[in-house]
């Protein structure tokens, strides 16, 4: 059996073989190790003759039992499509990718996952509500998928994991190269919390821009639903959302203010037909009813520490630290970020208004 997956990870390095021509060649051989043992006029009957001469040469220099062992000993997993344990949704796409490369854990079958996606230059408002969506849907049990890229992406994956939750990184290189190389400390907090890190590369490819459009596919492929946060009009993000459109996900965007040149990418897709996204509990509702999902947990967006902070709230907007002083006063010692997350939720819920300046008022709307 491992015979096998290690001429499947041969097929899989193979320069100049897609996963289109690596289908082409199982069909004609039957398996990896009769197309590594193939004769030259065997594989002329598939492959171009420049590709042939990549192939001849790479046969000589790559040992793919070394390569193999090596890859194991760094804990890096090799699935290809036909391993029971490969994803299940991945199977759907129209063209599944042959091979998955796995450094810590494969998200859980039975376990929902959304896409969280958006800009890398982010705003204060972006950050903030991909940190209460991914939060807060993290809380519920749902998986986080996103490409642990600079912004939205790594910021929501952060959000999972500091509610207790498991997110997955997509990366468009190998799963032993931490990129953006300023997302370490993401990297081996997704590991370390039981998550995964995953590629359709092998390990030690560099991240290159062509790559990147594979990664998103993945992305969403492996997802349930999208949820874009904050994106420009024209930008990445479109490609993985026209990706998760084709697949037939659907798709969800966060609204944003028309004068923001940030949320124009979101406006735009409410105004195709996305679902409009005001909160966590909006796209809870929506994988429920996509998958009759019963064992999903509920946000509890109502609990006690929301609940207080509501109390310390008036019609007239109070700055924070106004608002930190009364607590203390009553004896309610938090930190500033933890009161900040939880305004931010009683915002998000329509229970408060958030002016500038970091002041906060109450509503009158489900008071």
């Amino acid at each position: 059996m491992k015979e096998e997956k290690v001429y499947s990870f041969w097929l899989h390095n193979l320069p100049g073989v897609g996963d289109r021509t690596i289908e082409k060649l199982l069909r004609r051989f039957g398996s990896a190790r009769e197309v590594f043992y193939a004769s030259h006029q065997e594989l002329k009957q598939v492959l171009k003759e420049k590709t042939l001469h990549q192939a001849a040469a790479f046969k000589k220099e790559f040992d793919p039992y070394k390569a193999y062992e090596q890859m194991e000993k760094k804990k890096i997993r090799f699935y290809t499509i036909e391993d029971e344990a490969y994803p299940s949704r991945l199977r759907k796409l129209i063209h599944p990718p042959y091979g998955l490369y796995c450094l810590g854990s494969l998200p859980k079958e039975a376990c929902p996952a959304v896409a969280v996606i958006g800009a890398r230059e982010c705003s204060e408002y972006g950050k903030y509500m991909a940190e209460a969506f991914a939060g807060g849907m993290a809380k519920a049990g749902i998986s986080i998928i996103s490409g642990m890229a600079r912004g939205i992406d790594g910021i929501g994956q952060g959000a999972a994991l500091k509610n207790g939750g498991r997110t997955y990184g997509v990366l468009g290189c190998g799963v032993d190269i931490c990129y953006p190389a300023s997302n370490r400390t993401l990297y081996q907090e997704i590991l370390e919390s039981g998550g995964g890190i995953l590629s359709v590369f092998p390990p030690g490819r560099e991240p290159v821009k062509q790559q990147f459009p594979e990664r998103n596919r993945i992305v969403a492929g492996l997802c349930d639903l999208l949820l874009v946060v904050e994106a420009r009009q024209k930008s990445g993000t479109w490609i993985t959302v026209d990706m998760a459109l084709e697949q037939g996900k659907h798709v969800y965007a966060v609204p944003g203010r028309l004068t923001d040149r940030l949320s124009d990418g979101c406006n735009l897709l409410l105004r195709q037909g996305a679902g409009i996204a005001l909160s966590p509990e909006d796209l809870v509702a929506e994988i429920m009813l996509l998958d009759n999902r019963k064992e999903i947990g509920d946000i509890q967006a109502n609990d006690k520490k929301e609940e207080g902070l509501a109390r310390f709230l008036d019609y007239n907007p109070r700055p924070l630290e106004e608002i930190l002083k009364f607590m203390s006063r009553a004896g309610e010692e938090m930190k500033a970020e933890e009161v900040m997350d939880g305004l931010m939720a009683l915002c998000i819920e329509g229970r408060a208004k958030q002016f500038f300046g970091n002041y906060f008022a109450k509503t009158q709307i489900n008071f």
